[in-house]
């Protein structure tokens, strides 16, 4: 018997990260997500209702990936990946994959960030 879900939508994808400042240049002026807020906490609302936030760390918060993936659909990865290299963020890998292509690089917090473009 298969359990029923306890979870029925992801509310909210949020990273702690150590200068918001520079991860509002990263996230909204080099991306272009639309971040909004005050204080410790800026979000945007995608068009499917998805949410997305930053949060200034504070004492006991750790930043960085480790496990954590977080993937951006893009139209157009090459050009999303030569807005960032002008930028003089480094690309740390290109995959092409019959079901599209992602552009790897890590935000100003060593999170591993993918720019996904589906195959369509």
């Amino acid at each position: 018997m298969a359990a029923v879900s306890l979870v029925s939508r992801i509310s909210v994808v949020y990273l702690y990260v150590a200068d918001l400042e520079r991860s509002v240049a990263f996230y909204r002026d080099l991306l272009g997500i639309p971040l909004e807020g005050e204080g410790d906490w800026l979000e945007a609302t995608f068009v499917d209702g998805v949410r997305f936030a930053l949060h200034r760390a504070h004492e006991g918060v750790e930043t960085g990936s480790g496990g954590v993936r977080v993937d951006f659909e893009v139209a157009d990865v090459d050009e999303a990946a030569r807005r960032l290299q002008e930028a003089g963020v480094p690309i740390e890998r290109m995959m092409r994959e019959e079901w599209g292509s992602v552009c790897e690089v890590r935000d100003p917090d060593d999170y591993l960030v993918e720019l996904y473009q589906p195959l369509v």
